[in-house]
């Protein structure tokens, strides 16, 4: 069962107990890009769109900030993908995993507007057994604020019609030392005793929009059956200390 799992909620299309570990809406979506042209395999500089579009979290994450700042001092940001991030290298996810998580993503595309250079990579998180889906794009005039705002939604919960609760909700998350604003989505399943989430945490900055999704492998290998905000907001800011860097 997903730890501390229970003050958490969500996003798109979630893993569910039982089935495969579906893709939830990724940066793709949050990214307002045309996914169309975005969502393409990884790459070692720049790659297909991103978009983060989902719905979010609830509790707020630990040094969550809410400021608007778009760059600190004044910082022109621009998007990269290492072969290695926080200490992940990159991997290639099943293809049945990608082309649902690519699948959400063009169906949740459209709720922010910006467009730019667009990059993408998957990073394998080994210790764990977990896909790091990374999307984003570089271009310049974007409104942190109007992004993260966008994003932002009250706590909800349905009936998924199959017997599932899903909860879908949004949260502030701490952007890290490059500043902008954070959010992070969260769609949280409880299916019967079994509780599971998958969650995206997005940052903003005048020159710079991407996110971050982790989704537990298929293998047999991963630790855990889903991530909540609280556990992907770390994530996001070590992958972002690595991925965005100075623009020249």
């Amino acid at each position: 069962m997903v730890r501390s799992v229970s003050r958490l909620p969500g996003v798109p299309s979630v893993p569910r107990p039982g089935r495969s570990a579906l893709a939830p809406l990724l940066l793709c979506a949050v990214l307002g890009v045309p996914l169309a042209s975005g969502c393409g395999p990884a790459s070692g500089s720049a790659g297909p769109p991103g978009r983060p579009a989902v719905p979010s979290g609830a509790p707020s994450v630990p040094g969550a900030a809410g400021g608007s700042a778009t760059t600190q001092g004044g910082t022109r940001w621009a998007l990269t993908a290492p072969r290695v991030a926080a200490g992940h290298p990159q991997g290639q996810p099943p293809a049945d995993m990608v082309q649902r998580f690519d699948a959400d993503t063009r169906q949740n595309a459209g709720r922010l507007s910006v467009s730019g250079t667009p990059v993408r990579a998957y990073y394998d998180d080994r210790a764990d057994g977990a896909w790091i889906f990374y999307t984003g794009v570089t271009g310049g005039g974007f409104d942190p604020d109007r992004l993260h705002d966008a994003l932002s939604q009250l706590p909800a919960v349905h009936d998924d019609g199959a017997g599932d609760r899903v909860t879908t909700s949004a949260i502030d998350a701490d952007p890290g030392p490059h500043g902008g604003r954070a959010i992070c989505n969260t769609v949280l399943i409880q299916s019967g005793v079994l509780t599971t989430a998958v969650s995206t945490c997005s940052w903003f900055t005048a020159t710079t929009a991407a996110g971050v999704t982790v989704i537990p492998k298929t293998d047999g290998t991963g630790t855990r059956l889903g991530y909540t905000a609280a556990d992907v907001a770390p994530i996001m800011r070590a992958v972002r200390a690595e991925v965005e860097t100075p623009r020249r």
